[in-house]
């Protein structure tokens, strides 16, 4: 979101906050009544309430796509503790969410960038949920008017946010990388040695993101090396020094591999 409809964006909330929200000073000259008296008789339980959302663009960086979120809050007697906003995909289901704590707060709103994969599917994504909570630990849940029958002692969203995916993918990659061979070098060493571990992996879609090896010997001794890319479907890290300094058999104990829509085979 450009500095320009973000200081738009904060104004608007500021005034609709202003006028569901008024002033006590305000609401007792149109009463009569002193300020005093209207606090002392309102001295009861607030919970906060959602005033705005709005969501967009995306923008790619890396491996991650971005997007911009804000949420105003007209908040309650006790400060807000953090907020849960849920968008979904509602093509495939596939939802998102993204927590906002007191620390994203700046320019009247809650702020903060959602982060997804590059090979997310392209789509448009709606605000299906938020929840509001307090440091009282009180809530409020939101959710769309048509799921209101399934979702018990949630409130109709008072408002509406979309952004699309535009990335030109069209099929959900649901399969974890494939792991092929595992050497280590040399294979034979004395102790506070460097041990190179290779690794053989193959993904079809997204790629390989992470690649970790733990190795174990017969004390109960963990070694664990995270691999990075060598080319082509080779993956190597170094065991240091400082983790070889007690003696005996390693053998592997696990290899986890993940790509970058978060499919993993351990």
């Amino acid at each position: 979101m450009n500095r320009r409809i973000r200081t738009w964006f904060c104004m608007a909330v500021a005034a609709l906050i202003t006028a569901a929200f008024p002033r006590t000073e305000a609401v007792a000259a149109e009463t009569g009544q002193a300020p005093e008296v209207l606090a002392e008789t309102s001295a009861v339980t607030i919970l906060p309430q959602l005033a705005a959302a709005a969501a967009g663009p995306m923008q790619a960086e890396g491996t991650e796509l971005k997007v911009y979120v804000a949420v105003a809050v007209a908040e309650g007697s006790a400060g807000l503790d953090h907020i849960n906003v849920q968008f979904i995909n509602t093509e495939n289901d596939r939802s998102i969410t993204k927590i906002l704590r007191p620390d994203d707060f700046a320019n009247g709103v809650y702020e903060d960038r959602i982060s997804m994969s590059i090979y997310e599917p392209a789509g448009t994504y709606i605000l299906d949920k938020v929840i509001l909570q307090d440091e009282n630990g009180a809530y409020v849940r939101y959710c769309r008017a048509e799921d209101l029958d399934e979702n018990d002692g949630y409130l109709a969203l008072p408002v509406t946010a979309a952004f699309q995916i535009n990335n030109g993918v069209t099929v959900l990659d649901e399969t974890a990388p494939v792991l092929g061979a595992v050497a280590v070098s040399p294979m034979q060493a004395a102790k506070e040695s460097e041990i190179t571990v290779t690794a053989a992996v193959a993904d079809d879609f997204s790629g390989v993101d992470s690649v970790t090896v733990r190795f174990e010997n017969e004390n109960g001794k963990a070694v664990s090396v995270d691999l990075d890319a060598a080319g082509g479907e080779l993956y190597t890290g170094v065991i240091k020094k400082s983790s070889t300094d007690e003696a005996g058999t390693y053998r592997i104990k696990k290899v986890t591999v993940t790509d970058h829509m978060g499919n993993s085979e351990t």
